[in-house]
């Protein structure tokens, strides 16, 4: 080049991934014999091949420019968001020191110029292009939060030919994560504990070997919620129904129910509390139990459980009501699905307790009035189900107890009968002869008593009827008398005993009384039960002949007097209806007793005693005294007693009062002889 002319030459000029670099060379000026030399030419800026996150600091010198003054500038074409590129230092001198905040957006780059001010140098600045370091354009903002058990991918986002390496804290690797890693991060969340657990780490992007920035991921793992199983529940149909869901803090509870019938519904939330219903039959169902954990707007559901809720459903069958009357057995057999059934009854009155258990059996008690108990029947062992009926009772159908009535032939009769109100009365007869029919109805019973030959009684029994109800019968007695002034008076009824034959006379009877054509006879008969029909002997007088022939020996008759109307034939009218017969002693004809000595001594010696046999005919005890008499003088008095027909009496001479005279006879003599009923004198 000829001297002193200025050259300005490029060179060196690179286009190597996107970076520019001017390169200015000194220029030498000559005039005439002298050298002029200008300032030393800039050379390249060094470090400007590729920006590496790794070349800290990021520091870019240009050689040979310690006088050129440079001034630095530095910018993001196009501007990339929050990366930003600033100096850390004054931006002069020979190099530079860059900081980068933020992160670069993909296609975005890095313009360095530096400017001489020197006027010695070439004022054209220095530039050129720098790509950004490798970056994430995506990755999780804030807390990563999912369940126990969940898979947590992180997958990295950047420019095309990134990669990423991964580290783990110790948290993270508290929640499952490894502890590094390349590529995108993926693993199976764990939570060991109740309570959410946070962990987090890094992760670096690299392009080739530089590397990029490094970035934080972290995340949230919950708890998977668990839940104390609940028991099987069994209730009755209409019991109030409670459970109470318990495990992990802070868990809530969904449910769900396959049977809606035992009154809960088929899905809800929480505890459960609600009042059965009533079943007529047992209603099992099965309740699905999840518990959940919400944190930060997400839930994680656990386990679920299980458990039955029973009904247990007792029923009575519904009685029909009935209606009874007094005094009429009720019977109601309950049925149903009950084990038992217990009952309370509102109305005592009818007869029934006021409560009870079982069947019920009892006779309806009659009153005045109507009575209706409403009876509430309930099965157990539910007692939820009950039913209600009604047991009424008619007003009872009572009759007052008549008095008996007595009167005479021919007279009125009437009875008026009383009772319950609305009431009518029935009665019966036994004996029409009194002048009654047999049967007949009304409060009112009356008639004309007739003169009958005897009296007569009947037992008269009325039965109570009120409308379809009848009431206890009540009975009483009509009696018709034979009321005739004819009266043949009293006798003495004292028992006789008549020993052998002879004339008996019996006192005359006192009180009597005799009408107008009647007279008084006596008569023997032998059959109390039919004084007339056994007449023995019949005479105006109380004497009777016992004689053999016309009475018969240890037989008993009978006296009596009787009085009514005389007939032609001087005999009594024994048809008579006002006959009257009085009756008298019952007496015993009998057979005199005899006493014979059976053995009697031939002598009795004045040293020696003899046995004297003494024999007895009649009915024992005997009694009867004896001498011994000698020349009309009495040797010996004694009297004896015998329970047989033979009695031994034991004879000697010292029994003797008075010495008897030698050789002379002595006679035995009873002065003194009975039996039970008769004596010797008879």
């Amino acid at each position: 080049m000829p001297p002193g002319t200025a050259a300005n030459v490029i060179f060196n000029s690179v286009d190597t991934m996107n970076l520019r670099v001017l390169i200015c060379i000194f220029s030498f000026f000559m005039t005439g014999d002298m050298l002029i030399a200008q300032c030393p030419p800039l050379g390249s800026i060094v470090g400007a091949t590729q920006l590496c996150t790794n070349e800290v600091p990021f520091i870019y010198s240009v050689p040979n420019s310690t006088d050129a003054g440079l001034v630095w500038t530095v910018s993001v074409v196009p501007p990339a968001g929050n990366f930003q590129v600033t100096f850390i230092g004054p931006p002069t001198g020979q190099s530079v020191n860059l900081s980068l905040g933020g992160n670069p957006v993909s296609g975005s780059v890095i313009h360095l110029c530096a400017t001489p001010t020197n006027p010695c140098y070439d004022p054209t600045p220095i530039c050129f292009d720098i790509i950004p370091p490798p970056h994430l354009d995506v990755i999780p903002q804030g807390s990563y939060t999912v369940c126990e058990g969940d898979e947590v991918v992180f997958e990295w986002q950047g420019p095309q030919g990134q990669t990423y390496t991964w580290t783990s804290l110790a948290n993270g690797m508290a929640i499952g994560a490894p502890q590094q890693g390349s590529g995108d991060l993926i693993f199976t969340a764990q939570n060991p504990t109740d309570m959410p657990l946070f962990g987090g780490g890094q992760v670096t992007s690299w392009l080739g070997n530089c590397r990029g920035v490094t970035n934080n991921w972290s995340g949230f793992v919950l708890p998977k919620p668990t839940m104390l199983p609940p028991p099987d529940l069994t209730v009755c149909g209409g019991a109030p129904v409670s459970v109470t869901f318990s495990g992990t803090p802070f868990a809530t509870f969904t449910w769900t129910n396959d049977n809606p019938a035992i009154g809960l519904p088929a899905s809800g939330t929480g505890n459960i509390n609600y009042t059965s219903p009533k079943v007529p039959a047992p209603q099992t169902a099965t309740i699905t139990v999840t518990p959940q954990y919400t944190n930060q707007g997400v839930t994680c559901p656990g386990d679920p459980v299980t458990f039955q809720i029973t009904l247990n459903g007792s029923v009575v069958d519904a009685p029909p009501n009935i209606t009874v009357c007094p005094g009429e057995p009720v019977s109601i057999a309950f049925s149903g699905t009950g084990n038992s059934y217990t009952w309370t009854n509102s109305n005592t009155s009818i007869g029934l307790p006021a409560s009870g258990s079982g069947d019920l059996s009892f006779a309806a008690n009659g009153s005045p009035l109507q009575q209706t108990a409403t009876i509430t029947v309930t099965p157990q062992p539910c007692p939820f189900a009950s039913q209600t009926f009604s047991v009424t009772v008619l007003p009872e159908a009572r009759v007052n107890q008549p008095d008996n009535v007595t009167v005479c032939g021919g007279q009125p009769v009437a009875v008026f009968l009383s009772g319950s109100l609305a009431t009518t009365f029935n009665w019966t007869n036994s004996n029409p002869a009194i002048g009654l029919p047999a049967s007949g109805s009304g409060s009112l019973i009356a008639f004309a008593a007739p003169n009958l030959p005897a009296t007569q009684t009947a037992t008269v029994t009325v039965t109570p009827t009120r409308g379809a109800c009848t009431g206890e019968p009540v009975t009483f007695q009509i009696t018709v008398q034979k009321c005739c002034a004819t009266d043949a008076g009293t006798l003495d009824t004292a028992a006789i005993a008549v020993c052998g034959p002879k004339m008996v006379a019996l006192a005359l009877p006192g009180n009597h009384h005799l009408e107008p054509n009647d007279t008084i006879r006596f008569i023997l008969y032998s059959n109390p039960a039919n004084p007339l029909g056994s007449i023995v002997q019949y005479s105006d007088t109380l004497f009777f002949p016992f004689l053999p022939g016309i009475m018969h020996l240890d037989s008993t008759y009978y006296a009596a007097a009787i009085a009514g109307n005389q007939l032609a034939n001087d005999s009594i009218d024994t048809a008579d209806p006002c006959l009257s017969l009085a009756k008298g002693p019952k007496i015993r004809w009998l057979k005199k007793p005899t006493i014979a000595v059976g053995s009697p001594p031939d002598a009795v010696c004045s040293a020696g005693c003899v046995d004297v046999q003494f024999d007895f005919t009649g009915t024992p005890p005997f009694e009867f005294a004896w001498l011994v008499v000698q020349n009309g003088q009495i040797l010996l008095a004694r009297n004896e007693t015998s329970a047989a027909h033979q009695l031994v009496v034991t004879l000697c001479p010292a029994d003797f009062a008075v010495p008897p005279a030698l050789n002379e006879y002595v006679n035995f003599r009873v002065n003194f002889f009975q039996d039970k009923w008769c004596g010797c004198g008879d």
